[in-house]
């Protein structure tokens, strides 16, 4: 047995299966252990955040216990439930569902759902009045330390799911065909007026040859190629690395604070030429 599905559960691995089925993707062996791979993965990265959040793994959530709390579950979905409000009206609750079928999750929010009753790992979640009406079954659930603030507790929740979400729809990239999507391009008015005149052409014919200069430029950046744009550089696409939300330390009062999360991305940058550098060098300015 391949090296990642040998080390799923057996209900797990049943589970995935079924999950391979549901999204469309081919029934092989070389999909469910893709598909195993990346759910140690997401374990992982899961494990890890709520790690850097100090918030701690329970056996037994009870219903009535006034915190909030982040399920994962064995498909890998996100279920973040607020703390208890004050007036008894419920708590809020976000399901990300990571559909691989479309590679984004689909979210569903809820203002006043509760829990139908206690929940734990292994077992499923009931919800009354939340955005779905039970989960899979729970692979985690993790919660901040009773002394920790509400609002401090939802802060921590949020942060949470903003980087699992987004990193969980990255890992899916490895078994779903991600969509392709590209920004709408600009032009400035007064550069085709000025050009138009100059190269004694329309200005539809100018703003065309602009417009069509412009996609291909973003398109070579966006291919991850180094696209020169003459004397003055070129353009490349940067990684920049996932950031997951920490806790950190207020230098002024020494408290703990949360620093949020980024996902990972990548970040056009421009490197300007000698000559452009030797230039601007050169060039005078103003001190007012």
């Amino acid at each position: 047995m391949p090296e990642y599905t040998s080390r799923l559960t057996t209900a797990i691995r049943a589970h995935l299966t079924g999950l391979i089925r549901s999204s469309g993707l081919p029934e092989t062996e070389e999909s469910l252990e893709q598909m195993a791979r990346v759910w140690f993965e997401k374990k992982a990265m899961f494990e890890g955040q709520v790690k850097s959040l100090d918030m701690r793994e329970l056996e037994r959530f009870p219903a009535d216990d006034p915190r909030g709390a982040l399920l994962l579950t064995w498909s890998g979905s996100l279920l973040s439930v607020g703390p208890r409000k004050a007036d008894a009206g419920g708590r809020s609750m976000e399901y990300a569902s990571i559909d691989l079928r479309i590679d984004v999750p689909h979210l569903a929010k809820a203002d006043r759902g509760d829990l139908e009753g206690d929940i734990a790992p292994g077992e499923i979640a009931r919800l009354r009045g939340g955005p779905i009406a039970h989960t899979s079954p729970l692979l985690s659930v993790v919660a901040c330390d009773p002394s920790v603030a509400p609002e401090e507790q939802e802060k921590r929740i949020r942060e949470a799911t903003i980087f699992l979400t987004n990193g969980f729809i990255h890992l899916n990239r490895r078994v779903a065909r991600p969509g392709k999507d590209f920004p709408d391009q600009l032009t400035m008015k007064s550069m085709v007026t000025y050009l138009a005149g100059k190269n004694e052409l329309s200005q539809k014919q100018t703003r065309q040859l602009l417009d069509d200069y412009l996609v291909m430029l973003e398109s070579g950046l966006l291919l991850g190629l180094k696209v020169p744009i003459g004397k003055m550089g070129r353009l490349s696409l940067k990684r920049r690395a996932a950031r997951k939300a920490r806790l950190g330390i207020n230098p002024a009062t020494g408290e703990k604070i949360t620093l949020n999360a980024r996902p990972a991305e990548l970040a056009p940058r421009m490197t300007f030429s000698r000559v452009l550098k030797d230039r601007a060098r050169t060039t005078p300015f103003s001190e007012g």
